[in-house]
C-alpha cells in the first residue's frame, strides 16, 4: 500500500485533528496546506476532522457496520429530527480501504459530498498501510473548537473478533 498521495506522507503526520478550524488545522497539519487547498467550498464554513490510521489486515479504519455521522444525540440515543440534510459534509481519503455507501464505495483522492442521512461502513484493510481520511461538516452542523486542543490524541481502528489475530 503507498503510504505517499498528493505529495504528502500520511505515514510521517500525527494521528490528526479534531472539530478544527481551518487555519487551525492548516498550522497543525501545513503537509496537507495544497490539498486543502482544492476543496470545492469555503473552508472557512466547516468544522475539520483529520484521522491518520496506520492499519494492519483485517483492520476497519471506521465503524463496519451501516451507519449516518453526525446525528446528534440525547442521552446515547440519535435526534433524527435534528438532521440538516440541506448542510453539506465532504470526505477525503488517501486510498483503501475505501468508504462504502449505499450507492458503492468513494474514489480514492477525491472530494466527496456527503449529507447526514447518507448511510456508509468501513472496509476492512487488506494489508499493511497508512490511511489518510479528511471530513469537513458544515459549521452549522458540527461547530468547530478553536484552540491548541484540536490535535488528536489517538485514532481508534475497529477489529472483527471472529477473525483478527495478532
Amino acid at each position: 500500500m503507498n503510504h505517499v498521495t498528493h505529495g504528502i506522507d500520511w505515514s510521517k503526520q500525527h494521528c490528526g485533528v479534531r472539530k478544527a478550524e481551518i487555519h487551525t488545522t492548516r498550522r497543525l497539519m501545513p503537509d496537507l496546506v495544497d490539498l486543502l487547498a482544492t476543496f470545492p467550498e469555503d473552508p472557512e464554513d466547516f468544522s475539520w476532522d483529520v484521522k491518520v490510521h496506520m492499519l494492519m489486515p483485517r483492520q476497519y479504519p471506521c465503524i463496519p457496520n451501516w451507519h449516518l455521522d453526525n446525528v446528534p444525540r440525547l442521552n446515547g440515543v440519535q435526534q433524527f429530527d435534528k438532521v440538516q440534510p440541506g448542510l453539506p459534509m465532504y470526505l477525503w481519503l488517501s486510498g483503501p480501504p475505501l468508504t462504502q455507501f449505499s450507492g458503492g464505495y468513494v474514489e480514492a483522492g477525491k472530494w466527496h459530498l456527503v449529507t447526514q442521512n447518507d448511510s456508509h461502513r468501513g472496509s476492512p484493510a487488506a494489508e499493511h498501510g497508512w490511511r489518510g481520511f479528511i471530513r469537513a461538516t458544515h459549521k452549522d452542523i458540527l461547530a468547530p473548537q478553536s484552540g491548541d486542543d484540536r490535535l488528536r490524541r489517538h485514532t481508534q481502528v475497529y477489529l472483527d473478533a471472529a477473525t483478527y489475530e495478532w
